[in-house]
């Protein structure tokens, strides 16, 4: 058989490429410290999956709960922006498993997806991650679920680095969460830049906390003589003028002790959710939902005084008081960088 000399170019084109193909680059092996940092960080993820967060929620009072004793050293601390510090292993779990979307009441919203979406770990002790939390806004099991102009799913997003103890669990953590009161006015279906929003969601903050902050947890007691007129005034509206407005509030409904607690709440600032380390309403929102976890612990927070969480903290303490919280204000580098000449 004779070969054209297009057959043969071809051949001798195969033959310098082939070898060529078959050593083009892999991705590089990881690593057993890479690997297992990033299965920690998932599987703590995907504990706020509902409704996995409930076994943790109900052991959260708990010394230990087993399930996390793999992820978690007893001695974890870190931060969130702009929530807060989180200085313990009871304070961390009730931040990550407390406050994720759960289905309360008529309100549905939970955490069905957790991806990492971005993650990087160049020695043991130091990893940085980003996940991409869906939330679905309402139940996806229910007939009707994704039809036109039905609520479905909104995103939400954490990044930040993690630091591991010999042992492998997280020791320390420093975290930030975006556009958070984007999501929270998502999540709601609310507008809380509307001033009736903002006190409806005051009167509800009151309800709950005389509902979960009871006996010696109780932080607002009943002030004798109070009464709607005069809460009223103190927020400029008249009972006649406005009476839209006061109707839709319904503070007929409240008893003394929660309208006491308004009265208090109602002339503070309402905040947002994308600075939470404030005297503020919104801050006493987050805390409610974690007094539901430990009302021991948190009822304090939504008080009148702020139970030193909801108080007004310095921009510096917020963001670069590391030393005290990490034990190092380099916790986050790994070792070796230090080293390098600038």
């Amino acid at each position: 058989m004779r070969l054209s000399l297009v057959t043969l170019d071809l051949v001798v084109l195969l033959s310098t490429w082939l070898p060529l193909s078959s050593a083009l680059p892999t991705s590089p092996q990881l690593t057993t410290y890479q690997e297992r940092n990033f299965k920690t960080i998932h599987q703590i993820y995907q504990f706020t999956i509902y409704p996995r967060q409930e076994a943790i929620i109900a052991q959260a009072t708990n010394d230990s709960i087993p399930e996390l004793e793999p992820l978690f050293s007893p001695t974890v601390s870190g931060r969130i922006q702009e929530i807060g510090n989180f200085t313990n292993f009871r304070h961390s779990i009730e931040y990550f498993f407390g406050l994720a979307p759960r289905p309360q009441g008529s309100m549905y919203s939970a955490i069905v997806e957790a991806e990492l979406t971005q993650f990087s770990s160049d020695c043991p002790s130091v990893a940085a991650s980003t996940v991409n939390f869906k939330v679905a806004l309402a139940d996806p099991s229910k007939p009707g679920f994704g039809a036109p102009g039905t609520r479905t799913y909104t995103y939400l997003k954490q990044t930040g680095f993690w630091h591991f103890d010999e042992q492998g669990r997280v020791d320390y953590y420093d975290l930030y969460i975006s556009a958070l009161n984007e999501f929270a006015t998502i999540l709601n279906g609310a507008d809380f830049g509307s001033k009736l929003v903002q006190l409806l969601a005051t009167k509800q903050i009151c309800q709950g906390a005389q509902k979960l902050c009871k006996g010696q947890n109780t932080q607002y007691q009943p002030q004798v003589g109070l009464s709607v007129g005069a809460v009223l005034s103190a927020l400029g509206l008249n009972l006649l003028l406005d009476l839209p407005l006061v109707n839709q509030l319904g503070l007929g409904t409240l008893n003394l002790g929660e309208l006491t607690c308004f009265a208090k709440l109602s002339v503070k600032k309402f905040g947002t959710f994308d600075k939470l380390w404030a005297d503020t309403v919104t801050c006493r929102i987050v805390h409610l939902m974690l007094a539901e976890v430990d009302p021991d612990d948190h009822c304090p927070h939504v008080g009148p005084s702020g139970g030193g969480k909801c108080v007004e903290y310095p921009y510096y303490d917020r963001l670069y008081n590391d030393g005290p919280l990490f034990r190092d204000n380099l916790r986050f580098r790994c070792p070796g960088y230090s080293n390098i000449s600038t």
